[in-house]
């Protein structure tokens, strides 16, 4: 598995990102390192920084790191970015050898990324992994498209740890284990398989037990189906699948059946043999799943059905207008997200959607009005700021933009847009430090 792809600034810190709890980096009282006789190496994507990171403060600590298992090795660190697991899903190479050579009696330590941060009297509380996100955030953060992301809220697989007026904020860890594990699945690795493995690596990372239960929300969540001159069929059985609502997609968007799945070697549809006994949480579920593979039309047609039974619902009409925007009908898009504020004033996303569609269409100072509802109702919201000071900057209000900025790094100072924020300030000659 690779390297953690996202970027932390380092400010203040050592070269990994973490700060010493204390300002001896031994431990114990005759200033042995604390890794010292240690042959260590890694497994897995690390969250708290990147290998060669991690090899230097092994280095820095007495230890001797080394990129492959073998008899002399001494200590293993599992990485707890995901999980360390291969593309068919059984744990990693170098998991697999040191349980081997564990059970032939060489004394191999295996710890967690945690519990190696601990002896090294490392602090965490400043790494990415340990804050929260919201959906907007985790999309540019970890490339997974914001309407997958709310696919998976709202199918359970991931959950909020916290909603501020319908802003869902996410852990880090919550949502790149639902990505790992969907992408070992698109890959072909079985739901026993995978479960086999989480057995495992639950030995050496905490609190595994959510995972399991993404796992089957995960195979439920999706079936992979295939195609041919006769309709969809179940791979496996090779059962004939009838997929709901087919005459009117075909009439009307007769590309939408053809959404290719990541690997672009199978198709995802979603069946439904009764669509009259849908309620509206069942279209709004099946419309996040069309939207998951890029099926905007059939979302659409799922979200207007959702409305026809619950009209007033703010969250639908919010949807809605995500899938039109994504059609190329910003104007469309722009009246289904005044329709979200109608029913629920207080609905941020929908505001800071708003402000970012008049930005768009040029409509600057509509724009900054719907900005300054967002932040009046939440403050700390860190994009109404940043969305704001970049409209500000289109229009040429540098000492308006410039606060803006500022205001973004008080509550975002290490999200995936503050490099932008950092950058816009260096333009003006500000230099912005964490107060």
């Amino acid at each position: 598995m690779d390297d953690v792809g996202h970027t932390i600034r380092m400010t203040d810190f050592n070269q990994s990102g973490l700060k010493p709890v204390e300002a001896s980096e031994e431990v114990s009282g005759d200033n042995t390192p604390v890794l010292s006789g240690e042959i260590v190496t890694i497994t897995g994507t690390l969250a708290s920084m990147t290998h060669e990171q991690a090899y230097l403060q092994i280095s820095e600590h007495g230890g001797q790191p080394v990129h492959h298992i073998s008899r002399h090795t001494t200590l293993l660190i599992v990485g707890e970015e995901g999980w360390p697991l291969e593309e068919d899903g059984k744990p990693s190479v170098k998991l697999q050898q040191a349980e081997s050579l564990i059970h032939e009696g060489f004394p191999i330590r295996v710890v967690s990324e945690s519990d190696w941060l601990q002896m090294l009297q490392l602090s965490v509380e400043n790494v990415d992994v340990k804050r929260l996100y919201t959906p907007a955030m985790l999309s540019q953060l970890l490339k997974i498209p914001v309407q997958v992301i709310r696919s998976w809220e709202r199918a359970g697989l991931i959950r909020a740890e916290k909603k501020i007026f319908r802003l869902p904020y996410f852990s880090y860890q919550e949502v790149t284990t639902a990505r790992r594990l969907s992408e070992l699945m698109q890959a072909g690795a079985t739901q026993q398989q995978l479960s086999r493995s989480l057995k495992l690596v639950q030995k050496y990372l905490q609190e595994p037990g959510r995972a399991f239960e993404q796992l089957e929300m995960l195979s439920d969540h999706r079936q992979l189906v295939m195609k041919d001159e006769h309709g969809y069929f179940e791979p496996q059985t090779r059962q004939r699948l009838f997929s709901f609502d087919s005459q009117e997609v075909a009439e009307s968007d007769p590309e939408s059946f053809d959404v290719e799945s990541f690997q672009n070697s199978h198709l995802l549809k979603f069946v439904s043999p009764d669509p009259d006994s849908k309620t509206a949480k069942d279209w709004m579920v099946e419309g996040c799943r069309r939207a998951e593979v890029s099926d905007t039309s059939g979302a659409i047609r799922c979200f207007r059905k959702a409305l026809r039974i619950r009209p007033n619902d703010a969250e639908a009409h919010f949807y809605l207008a995500d899938a039109l925007y994504r059609l190329g009908k910003p104007e469309a898009a722009l009246e289904r997200y005044l329709s979200a504020i109608e029913h629920d004033p207080e609905y941020l996303e929908s505001w800071t959607q708003i402000g970012c569609l008049y930005t768009e269409l040029r409509k600057f100072n509509q724009a900054i009005e719907a900005f300054d509802e967002a932040i009046a109702i939440h403050p700390a919201y860190a994009e109404a700021h940043l969305q704001k000071a970049e409209t500000l900057y289109q229009m040429q209000d540098s000492a308006g933009a410039i606060n803006e900025w500022q205001k973004y790094l008080e509550y975002d100072e290490r999200g995936p847009w503050a490099e932008l924020a950092f950058q816009r300030l260096e333009q003006f000659g500000i230099e912005f430090s964490e107060e």
